[in-house]
């Protein structure tokens, strides 16, 4: 007496929402991982702008313009006539901070300084900062400080505030560039500890 085989469907649960936004973000992770210049790439390609980020990202029409020869105050901190402003979208190291031996919060005053060069500098406000300060985009002979700051590895790119810098700061990572060579404690989470 032989038994019949009978060939079942077999039926697959569906997966749930979070399942299925852990497995996309598992093969989003494995190709971050594995091709980064891909990923680099496709993300700075000429892709029409998103509305909210780039206009968040944008001064507004109405925005203050500071022009002026600028005194540079920390590595992401100038006064142009008497007014204090905080570079937007980067996070300098302190002047006290350490990267392991190399004294990566003077060297991040030092580039500022070099970056300026003596030179007038222009600022659109984006926002005022909980200390009063203007925070805005600056440009010294043609070239946006932030984004030479973060390039260079003497800033990192402050995602909490903008996305704006975080192609230089994927670029200065990878190229060791400044503070990168060294390993270092991210400024935000330095100030707390201090």
């Amino acid at each position: 007496m032989s038994r019949a085989f009978s060939f079942r469907r077999r039926r697959f649960r569906r997966l749930s929402p979070l399942e299925r936004g852990i497995i996309v973000a598992a093969v989003v992770s494995v190709v971050v991982i594995l091709k980064p210049d891909w990923v680099e790439a496709t993300l700075s390609a000429d892709l029409p702008p998103l509305p909210s980020a780039t206009a968040a990202a944008l001064p507004s029409p109405s925005a203050a313009h500071i022009s002026g020869y600028a005194r540079v105050v920390d590595g992401d901190g100038l006064e142009i006539g008497g007014q204090r402003i905080r570079l937007h979208g980067v996070d300098a190291f302190e002047m006290r901070q350490m990267c392991g031996p190399y004294a990566c919060g003077q060297a991040s005053a030092n580039a500022l300084r070099n970056l300026v060069g003596g030179r007038p500098v222009d600022c659109a406000e984006m926002d005022r900062d909980r200390y009063g300060r203007i925070v805005a985009v600056c440009h010294a002979g043609g070239q946006d400080l932030g984004a030479a700051m973060v390039r260079q590895g003497h800033a990192v790119a402050y995602t909490r505030y903008s996305q704006r810098y975080v192609l230089e700061e994927r670029a200065a990572r990878r190229e060791d560039a400044g503070a990168w060579a060294y390993g270092f404690t991210q400024p935000e989470a330095w100030r707390r500890a201090s």
